[in-house]
């Protein structure tokens, strides 16, 4: 008889700590379960324990392994970012993809933007008014605290929108750490539903500081950084600039660490504004906001804004530079040292 009223006891004490124990695991990563976003359920099918298996791990290691760096934080701007676990119900999550990848799968309830809708039938950026009716159509105002995202991470095409929600005066906008893959893996929710918020009246406030104009550019106020392919660089370029190419500020499909960034950027002056600019707003979205990350005041402008009004004074000020402009560095010429190629990591 005792050794059955033994075996009951222990029996009873297993299903009375059961919960305890399934409690302890789901909430390993110490400050956020991924059930909890948006207030719904996971989507995917992965277990809750699943985006802080990483967390628990770490927290359990021995005091001889190091503690994960912290992506975000690790930049002097990182307050540009917004990693994936800190997205809450409460932001307008916005996939700027140019690909129909948002029709077979995009982050819950997040809305698509195409970035390629932010510019007109000749590739250039769309005037403040057409820019707010795009915006407010998708059900945006200015008081959102917007995250951005694309399929394809550093493709240029998430930084391209940043800096024009910015340039519109967008209050809260960041980008996403972090790819759809990424979030998928996380354990976090995803669908193939288009999500639709009720239209907007989007009221911009612009701001003079994203978008470079002529004067300030020709001023030599900046550092400028032509982000062009090189064999452009060669054929012509605004005077003064420096070359970089904007894929070494990338590793895979992820901007670099702030200390490989420190190393390409180790030439530019971090007390003087950078201006960025290219033929195509995608490479100098890029390279800038990587330079803002990094804490760089820096700001775009085009290479047909500078042609334009260049190609307009008609005097021989003008005629001069285009000429200098025209003529490719060779080895042995004295205009040799004064192009500058940002170096790689």
């Amino acid at each position: 008889m005792t050794k059955f009223k033994t075996i009951g006891i222990f029996i009873i004490s297993l299903i009375a700590f059961a919960p305890l124990a399934d409690g302890g695991c789901s909430c390993s990563g110490g400050n956020w379960d991924p059930s909890a976003f948006l207030n719904s359920e996971d989507g995917t099918g992965h277990s809750q324990q699943h985006g802080s298996a990483g967390d628990s791990e770490a927290g359990n290691s021995g005091s001889d392994t190091q503690e994960p760096v912290d992506r975000v934080a690790s930049f002097p701007n990182g307050g540009l970012f917004k990693a994936m676990k800190s997205v809450s119900s409460s932001d307008v999550i916005i996939d700027v993809s140019n690909e129909n990848s948002y029709l077979v799968s995009h982050i819950k309830n997040a809305i698509h933007i195409p970035s390629k809708e932010l510019l007109n039938s000749a590739g250039s950026l769309k005037t403040e008014e057409e820019l707010a009716k795009v915006l407010g159509d998708a059900g945006l105002s200015r008081d959102d605290s917007v995250v951005l995202y694309t399929g394809k991470e550093s493709s240029g095409e998430a930084e391209f929108a940043f800096l024009v929600l910015r340039y519109l005066g967008q209050k809260d906008v960041r980008l996403l750490d972090g790819s759809l893959a990424e979030w998928k893996a996380a354990g976090l929710p995803d669908e193939a539903f288009e999500t639709v918020r009720p239209g907007s009246e989007y009221k911009p406030s612009l701001r003079s500081d994203v978008i470079a104009k002529f004067q300030y550019v020709k001023s030599g106020e900046a550092q400028i950084i032509d982000v062009r392919p090189f064999v452009e660089f060669g054929k012509g370029r605004i005077p003064g600039s420096i070359a970089l190419d904007p894929s070494n500020v990338i590793k895979g499909d992820k901007l670099k660490t702030a200390t490989d960034l420190s190393t390409v950027f180790s030439r530019l002056d971090k007390e003087k504004p950078i201006v960025v600019y290219s033929d195509d707003y995608s490479r100098s979205a890029l390279a800038t906001f990587a330079l803002q990350l990094m804490g760089y005041k820096a700001s775009i402008y085009t290479w047909e804004d500078w042609k334009a009004h260049e190609a307009s004074k008609g005097n021989a000020e003008a005629a001069q530079v285009q000429a200098e402009a025209g003529k490719a560095p060779a080895a042995g010429d004295d205009a040799v040292s004064k192009y500058t190629k940002l170096g790689t990591t």
